[in-house]
C-alpha cells in the first residue's frame, strides 16, 4: 500500500496536502511548516524519499498508528489525529476537509479510522506500506 502526500499550500504555520492510497484521492494532511513550525525544531517531513511505515503502538497517545521509518534525524515520526499545526511535533495530521481558516483540518478521527483500516488489511495481507511526501510545485 503507497500513501502518498500532495503538499499544496504552505502558510507560516503549516502546510496543507492531499493523501492519495495507491493513487486514489483519500484525504487531506496538515504538517508543520518546514521553516517556522508552532514546536521549534519539527518541522515538516522532508520529500522526495520513499519511507518504510510500520504500525506502532504511539507512547505518546496510547493507540497504533502507521510511524515513518527512517526520517533523516527524527524519531517517533507518526500519521495521527490532529486539526491545527499545535497537534503535530513533525508528524503528518490526517482530515476528511482542509479551511475555511487556513491551518486547519477537520473530520479527522474518521479519516485516521479509514486510514488504519486500509493500513490494518494491507498488513494483513503481508502488504508492505510506504510514504511519500511531494513537495510544493517552486516558483519560477
Amino acid at each position: 500500500m503507497k500513501i502518498d502526500v500532495y503538499r499544496f499550500t504552505e502558510t507560516d504555520r503549516s502546510i496543507i496536502g492531499r493523501v492519495t492510497i495507491d493513487g486514489q484521492q483519500f484525504c487531506f494532511a496538515l504538517e508543520p511548516s518546514r521553516f517556522h513550525p508552532v514546536h521549534e525544531g519539527h518541522p515538516c517531513i522532508p520529500a522526495g524519499m520513499i519511507y518504510q511505515v510500520k504500525l506502532t503502538r504511539s507512547p505518546h497517545f496510547s493507540y497504533v498508528t502507521p510511524e515513518l521509518v527512517d526520517v533523516p534525524g527524527r524519531t517517533a515520526i507518526r500519521i495521527h489525529k490532529g486539526n491545527e499545526p499545535k497537534d503535530s511535533l513533525g508528524c503528518t495530521l490526517v482530515g476528511m476537509q482542509h479551511g475555511p481558516q487556513p491551518d486547519w483540518i477537520s473530520d479527522s478521527h474518521d479519516a485516521f479510522d479509514r486510514l488504519m483500516a486500509l493500513c490494518w488489511a494491507a498488513d494483513a495481507r503481508g502488504e508492505a506500506i510506504t510514504a511519500e511526501y511531494h513537495d510544493l510545485p517552486q516558483k519560477p
